[in-house]
């Protein structure tokens, strides 16, 4: 109101108008309030934490860097105060190793792998009586794509004495005892034993109980399985009986009732047989029998098929004859067995044996340069092993 005019008595009546004032609190509580301070509330200090951490991780990368200088200089007053020592030991080294013989190599050494057994520098692929020693004889059958392979593992007498408690097992006890902890896939076969259902001794033999899931019989090819395994497996029994849960003969489908086993093998020609890991065996063609012997050595000469191989070069020319107990193997081409690969030779003239043992007949061997060889007496019927394909004992 610019225009209007205040006088004194107009500002006098105006205030006159206005509503009184009071405080009714008392003066202790005015004075307590005013005394009282509002607490002051701190900003965090948000970077405090990182910039801790930056700290702590400069401090540890200067000790790590001052460990490491030091250990360089430890490590290289190490080298320079141990290379003579070295130097020293260097020497030594080759010292012994030129004082030690020569070892005999192969000009055509095999780089497959195989199993072997080797007493006083006599090689072997088979269990001989002179090579069993202070151990025990295990046999067990093996397979790979439906192929059985026959192998035998020397157990120490020291380990039989232990597990057994000083009495001598058969070969179930060795079976019930180590086929589980076998590693079958490590050796190059496929996982197959144990077998199910309940493995026991008879007064013949031994009786295998199936149950009713078993899937022994599933083709053909899984029942050949099934009973070249168990029959080479135990093979110091009479007869292996095959029966249902409650003793009842068991049937096989596409053969009906299964009659008892009677382990090892006859007639039969034993192959060369190479695993998926590379180690070779010998295998008998257990579904190709032969009517003599003459003429299962004469197949040694041949691959029979894709799988099973010749243990006798497709080039040597050769001839087999007969007696009653005894067959013999000529070869026309005069063998130098040191120009051949040493381990090829041995499987070769294993193969004869076990062929011909299958006919229970020995054998002779001619036209070979050498009339003693790798142990080997050609003026001799050969050795025949008391089981093939031996494995080293892998549960030690």
């Amino acid at each position: 109101m610019p225009n209007n005019k205040w006088t004194d008595e107009s500002i006098e009546d105006l205030l006159k108008d206005f509503p009184a004032i009071k405080d009714n609190r008392p003066k202790e509580k005015v004075y307590n309030q005013l005394v009282q301070k509002e607490p002051v509330h701190k900003r965090p200090n948000r970077w405090l934490p990182l910039l801790v951490a930056a700290l702590a991780f400069i401090a540890v990368g200067l000790l790590v860097s001052s460990i490491i200088n030091q250990n360089g200089i430890d490590s290289a007053q190490n080298r320079d105060s141990s290379s003579d020592g070295a130097e020293m030991k260097t020497q030594e080294s080759l010292e012994e190793q030129e004082s030690l013989p020569a070892a005999e190599e192969s000009p055509n050494e095999s780089s497959d792998s195989y199993s072997t057994a080797q007493v006083d520098g006599i090689l072997r692929t088979a269990v001989y009586e002179e090579t069993i020693g202070d151990q025990t004889l295990m046999t067990i059958g093996m397979t790979q794509n439906a192929f059985v392979i026959p192998v035998s593992f020397l157990i120490p007498n020291e380990e039989i004495m232990k597990t057994f408690e000083g009495s001598m097992p058969t070969s179930l006890d060795l079976y019930k005892e180590y086929a589980e902890d076998l590693d079958e896939v490590a050796l190059g076969f496929d996982n197959y034993h144990p077998y199910v259902g309940t493995l026991e001794k008879t007064a013949t033999g031994i009786r295998h109980l199936l149950p009713q899931d078993h899937q022994y019989d599933l083709a053909s090819a899984s029942i050949g399985v099934y009973m070249d395994t168990i029959t080479e497996t135990f093979k110091d029994v009479t007869e292996i009986s095959v029966v249902n849960e409650d003793g009842s003969s068991a049937e096989f489908s596409q053969v009906g009732p299964v009659e008892k086993l009677v382990p090892g093998v006859e007639n039969l020609a034993y192959y060369a047989y190479q695993t998926e890991h590379g180690e070779i065996y010998l295998a008998p063609g257990y579904n190709m029998p032969f009517d003599s012997v003459t003429e299962a050595i004469t197949a040694l000469g041949e691959n029979p098929n894709d799988i099973y191989k010749a243990t006798i070069p497709q080039e040597w020319e050769f001839q087999v004859s007969e007696t009653d107990k005894l067959v013999q193997i000529e070869f026309t081409n005069n063998v130098d067995l040191e120009s051949l690969d040493k381990i090829e030779v041995v499987r070769m003239l294993e193969s004869f044996v076990l062929t011909a043992n299958t006919f229970d007949k020995e054998v002779v061997v001619k036209g070979m340069q050498q009339e003693n060889w790798n142990g080997f007496d050609f003026n001799e019927a050969l050795p025949i092993p008391v089981a093939p394909n031996l494995i080293a004992w892998p549960l030690q």
